[in-house]
């Protein structure tokens, strides 16, 4: 077989394995927003596509430049499957954050109650109102067992305190990383990254809750961080891990 049939039997494999790959790749996580859910479906698929374009095209080139025609089909098909596998898991939440961009109105409403009033956080800290405007993040904890095509049900808590029990704004930022072998990956994160609310003093719980892609390993690591500032204070940081169980 010559070198250009070679490489046209390359490129025709690459392109229905990629096709393949990428169906039994796009069963997103299900959203309770039918819209949403498809939206998020066809991005990750258009991802996951560019994905196994560019690694097929690497494992194709790498082997026609060895100069081994035999394996170039081989390179292509083992290129593509890396390429898209690699890319899904953050082709997912950059999905979810690129479907909220195009739709606003699905951003969910955000879930913040407040737990403690404020003389009950004044005691418990001995606030006293020399300190000026307080923020601070108390915690942050994962509620149950997270699962691939689940949910990460996150409730952050945190304090605000002024001097004469007065309202003040504070600014909440949301982040999310991806953990693997000590080293951290932001990801998109799937909800409202910043916002502004004045609170009245005391203690406020927020909740979010974070989709899981339906093809999450069991044993993958994410971490969720919250942060809360007032009055152009440094913010007020706290995190949790969690694991994606089986």
């Amino acid at each position: 077989m010559t070198r250009k049939k070679h490489l046209k039997t390359a490129v025709c494999m690459t392109v229905a394995t990629g096709l393949l790959f990428v169906g039994f790749s796009a069963n997103a996580q299900e959203s309770a927003n039918d819209d949403l859910n498809s939206c998020v479906k066809h991005e990750q698929i258009v991802s996951t596509a560019k994905g196994v374009g560019i690694g097929a095209l690497t494992g194709l080139t790498a082997m026609l430049v060895s100069h081994k025609k035999d394996d170039a089909v081989k390179g292509a098909l083992i290129g593509a499957a890396v390429g898209g596998v690699a890319g899904f898991a953050t082709a997912y939440y950059t999905a979810v954050n690129t479907c909220f961009k195009k739709n606003p109105a699905w951003l969910p409403e955000s879930d913040i109650q407040r737990t403690k009033d404020y003389d009950n956080v004044k005691r418990a800290i001995k606030y006293k109102p020399a300190q000026g405007i307080i923020t601070r993040a108390e915690s942050v904890e994962v509620g149950g067992t997270v699962k691939a095509d689940g949910q990460a049900n996150v409730s952050s808590s945190f304090i605000l305190m002024t001097p004469d029990g007065a309202e003040a704004p504070v600014t909440i930022e949301r982040k999310l990383y991806s953990v693997s072998d000590d080293k951290e990956t932001e990801v998109p994160f799937p909800g409202r990254t910043s916002e502004q609310h004045t609170f009245e003093p005391g203690e406020q719980k927020d909740t979010v809750h974070i989709p899981i892609p339906h093809d999450a390993k069991a044993g993958s690591v994410y971490r969720v961080q919250f942060s809360v500032a007032a009055a152009d204070r440094p913010p007020s940081v706290a995190s949790q891990t969690f694991t994606v169980k089986e």
